[in-house]
């Protein structure tokens, strides 16, 4: 049972209100609920969590003129151009790890690639034949769907008045019926995200017909298939007979609403907006979970490459890693501050989630400017972890990911992070006092060999193998 009372009560919604979710989205066989039920969740959450919004910053003018100028020439990378395949994995294109030769798509191009000709890999993110270096992914067969999004967006169509009254009586109805208090703000934002997502729905269904007449697979893995945005598309590869499995990206357990689900959604009219089988980095994230498919553990392929290469403990500079998440900025510097005292001569690094790289400094100002505290926001996360001896954080997958790199892992206690960073996992805990001893004597040699066993159910060893034995068709 989820410990962040907003999961649960979304939970016990879909328990007792099954009737009211099988409104369909204006002009689609699709349901409305499975396409608004992360909006939802995110505002019951709002209150209760505390995360702060993401900041999405506007392109430059220059860049968007290049961008445009790109688009107009040929592009044998746009996804009405990829071939057949049994395997076609759909994905967001930005889980990049950069390698010599561009980036490798930590979340599926090992798996892809062991598939061989089997396999697709169409992508969210741009690419074309002048991607160079970051840009430019190292996996022949991976293709772009932006092309296909801007078409979506320009065919979109506002709903009609009526239909639009319709779908925000129908989300006010369900805030009303779930027992969690919400402010206006947060209801609204959720309304407005859910009658946007539903204008979307016809334009971007077609769209995907085409997709699917093109490569006509046999097996769909979508990223955040469980979120419900692409709800519609798992609908529609489902009425064609194709299964869907959802590739793990970030955390997971039964705190976190996308992947714990009422019985609803077990009935088939929104069972098929769900997908069929989720893939865990191993055992340990499939424990209490509420999900009505499949959970199949395989790992993370790059984690497991990566982190046999990192050097050992005493080999590290003296470096704290401190990951942030958007998230209690108060209590960061109180923790770093505290750390900064207690370690002299270590650099303390934090490292912002990528939806905070432009404000972070606004957000700590106390520590922003202080000799020995610096900010790492490179994109790789395997070369942070490497460099790191401690990594501190309220929740987080890095955290998860630094045991694997036999790093000590310090949570900073929290309502949320007791919830998200298990005490089981992760005994070494920093509390309210800001009371750092225990953490600066576990940095005195590597961890023990418990905290390396720790890992291995973590992280299930030999993923490639583990995906193979169970993705053959």
């Amino acid at each position: 049972m989820s410990g962040i009372r907003s999961v649960r009560a979304l939970m016990e919604f879909e328990d007792a209100e099954a009737d009211l979710l099988l409104e369909p989205v204006p002009g689609s066989e699709s349901l409305l609920w499975p396409l608004g039920r992360w909006p939802v969740l995110s505002a019951l959450t709002s209150g209760e969590v505390g995360t702060t919004a993401a900041v999405r910053e506007r392109q430059p003018l220059r860049n968007r003129v290049l961008k445009a100028v790109r688009r107009a020439l040929p592009n044998p990378r746009l996804a009405r151009r990829a071939p057949h395949a049994d395997h076609l994995f759909l994905v967001s294109g930005w889980t990049r790890t950069p390698v010599a030769d561009g980036y490798e798509n930590w979340l599926v191009d090992d798996f892809a690639r062991a598939l061989g000709e089997d396999a697709v890999v169409v992508q969210d993110a741009y690419v074309d034949l002048l991607s160079r270096g970051h840009e430019r992914p190292t996996l022949p067969r991976t293709y772009t769907y932006a092309r296909e999004g801007e078409r979506v967006v320009r065919a979109t169509k506002p709903l009609r008045e009526h239909e639009r009254a319709r779908v925000e009586q129908v989300v006010r109805e369900w805030f009303a019926r779930i027992d969690v208090e919400t402010t206006t703000a947060a209801r609204d934002r959720a309304v407005t995200d859910i009658v946007g997502r539903a204008a979307a729905v016809p334009a971007a269904e077609l769209s995907f017909a085409r997709l699917l007449d093109r490569v006509r697979p046999h097996r769909l893995y979508v990223q955040t298939a469980a979120y419900g945005e692409r709800s519609p598309l798992v609908r529609m590869a489902h009425a064609s007979g194709i299964e869907v499995w959802e590739p793990q990206h970030g955390f997971l357990g039964p705190d976190h609403g996308a992947y714990n689900m009422g019985r609803a959604m077990s009935s088939p009219a929104l069972r098929d907006h769900v997908p069929d089988t989720l893939l865990t980095f191993g055992e340990f994230w499939q424990e209490g979970l509420s999900f009505p498919g499949r959970v199949i553990p395989v790992g993370k392929p790059s984690l497991d490459r990566l982190s046999r290469t990192a050097p050992g403990y005493e080999d590290r500079p003296k470096r704290v890693l401190f990951v942030s998440n958007r998230y209690r900025h108060d209590r960061l510097e109180d923790v770093v501050l505290a750390l900064r005292a207690a370690l002299p001569g270590w650099t303390i690094a934090i490292r912002p989630h990528p939806t905070e790289r432009s404000t972070i400094r606004a957000n700590v100002p106390r520590i922003a400017d202080l000799p020995g505290v610096e900010f790492d926001d490179t994109a790789d996360a395997s070369a942070a972890l490497s460099r790191a001896r401690l990594v501190v954080g309220f929740f987080s997958t890095m955290l998860y990911e630094a045991l694997a790199y036999a790093c000590h892992v310090a949570v900073v206690e929290t309502h949320a992070s007791n919830a998200y960073a298990s005490e089981r996992v992760f005994p070494l805990r920093i509390g309210d006092e800001t009371d750092v001893s225990a953490v600066v004597a576990a940095t005195a040699g590597p961890p023990a060999a418990s905290e390396r066993e720790a890992a291995s159910r973590v992280w299930r060893p030999d993923p490639v193998r583990a995906f193979l034995d169970a993705a053959r068709l």
